[in-house]
This record gives C-alpha cells, structure tokens and sequence, in this order.
C-alpha cells in the first residue's frame, strides 16, 4: 500500500523587522506541482523576499497524502 498525494503548497517564512516584535511573516502558496523542484522552489521565494525587501528564512514543502483503508490500491 501507497501514499496517495493529495495536495500540496509551499510555506516560506520572512523576516523582517516591519513585521512586528517578532519579526516574522509566513506565507504559504498552494496548488504546488506535483515533482516540482526544490531549487525552483527557492528560487520563488527569493524572489518575494527582494520584491518584499524581506530575507527568506525558510521555505517548508508541505505535503497532504490519503492513506488506503484497503489493500485494492
């Protein structure tokens, strides 16, 4: 039995001290290709960050898989 890919969306983190006492902004972009690569991945999210004059503290690839509930799949 596989995992079955549901969803998934990448979640990039900001900082910046505009953003409060923390410093920090989240943002997570959804409908994320399926095999897309994780430098392309980064690349986007430099790309905010100079557009947001922000630094990119992380890029997270989050993942929603389904889990069979029989042995047919």
């Amino acid at each position: 039995m596989n995992f079955q890919l549901l969803e998934q969306s990448v979640q990039y983190t900001f900082l910046n001290s505009k953003y409060g006492s923390e410093g920090i902004k989240t943002r997570v972009l959804k409908n994320v290709k399926k095999g897309a690569a994780a430098g392309g991945l980064a690349e986007v999210g430099s790309a905010l960050a100079k557009l947001q004059r922000d630094e990119l503290a992380a890029a997270t690839l989050v993942q929603k898989q389904g889990i069979p509930l029989d042995d047919e799949e």
